[in-house]
């Protein structure tokens, strides 16, 4: 058997070559024209550096290495600002922790691409900045109470200089720590306890007053029942006194009539002293009779009228 030996000629090789290019830059093509936007992104396009328009999520072309795309999220975003120091009106340190929410309008993206490339730092200066001029207008021993309000005007100032600057909505700001000096920790620990203090006198001033008044209100009581009682005693002796002198009045009038129906019975019948004497007598003469005492005689013969 006899081998030959078949060398590629310089054309073959070359059109080899060509067509390996070919395809790679095809592929190049294919794989760098296609691009996708995720949801709550907006896409802008640039052509040599140059905006050329934006796109929104889903499915896109653009022109291999003359085009590129760079992605702005819209969904909501913060930034977190760390134990930045402020100072109060009483100049008192604070370090405070407060973080920003926002969210970059869809209208808004090509604006912050061509002229507020890093927002987030300008969000971050901004609020930094208002929120030291917040907390700079009160006393240190008034913020605790004024939390909230602190966060409304630190948002109200925020939310109106970035849409006005940046075109950014921002829809949240909330201090989450407040970490103060040690010198006013201990005021505020002194301060506590003061207030406790005047609370508990409070509490036992009032505990006074309620106890002093339900001793008034018991002695009332008492005194009135007393009063009751007195009175009471004084209509029943009064009652007595009136029921006595009334029987006595009584009893005198019947033995005052008893004596005047005697003497009109003594000047009708001269005899009814003789009627009496023989009424009372028990039928016995008496055994005894002392020193010069008369017998006493009655006249039998003497007849007794009815």
């Amino acid at each position: 058997m006899v081998f030959q030996n078949y060398a590629a000629s310089p054309k073959s090789l070359a059109r080899y070559g060509v067509i390996a290019i070919g395809g790679l830059v095809i592929l190049s093509l294919l794989s760098g024209s296609g691009y996708t936007i995720d949801q709550k992104n907006i896409g802008v396009v640039t052509r040599f550096g140059a905006v050329s328009r934006t796109a929104g999520p889903g499915l896109h072309f653009k022109l291999p290495w003359i085009e590129s795309v760079t992605e702005y999220s819209t969904a909501i975003q913060q930034v977190e600002i760390q134990k930045s120091e402020v100072f109060t009106a009483d100049n008192q340190g604070v370090d405070v922790t407060m973080l920003v929410q926002f969210a970059v309008p869809d209208s808004d993206v090509r604006n912050l691409y061509e002229h507020v490339p890093y927002y987030e730092r300008r969000i971050y200066t901004l609020a930094n900045d208002r929120m030291k001029s917040a907390f700079g207008k009160r006393q240190v021993a008034d913020v605790p109470r004024s939390r909230a309000q602190i966060e409304g005007e630190i948002k109200s100032d925020v939310a109106a200089q970035a849409m006005a600057l940046y075109g950014i909505e921002v829809s949240e700001v909330q201090i989450t720590d407040l970490d103060y000096t040690a010198a006013f920790r201990n005021a505020i620990d002194m301060m506590t306890k003061a207030k406790a203090e005047v609370t508990r006198s409070e509490q036992l001033r009032q505990k006074a007053l309620i106890d002093a008044e339900r001793q008034q209100i018991a002695a009332r009581a008492n005194a009135d029942a007393a009063v009751a009682g007195a009175e009471g005693e004084a209509r029943s002796i009064k009652a007595r006194s009136e029921a006595e002198a009334a029987a006595t009045r009584i009893k005198g009038e019947a033995e005052a009539d008893a004596i005047r129906a005697q003497a009109a019975a003594l000047g009708a019948s001269p005899e009814y002293v003789s009627y009496t004497q023989a009424k009372r007598w028990d039928g016995k003469l008496p055994s005894t009779i002392l020193g010069s005492q008369p017998m006493p005689m009655l006249n039998m013969s003497m007849g007794i009228r009815a």
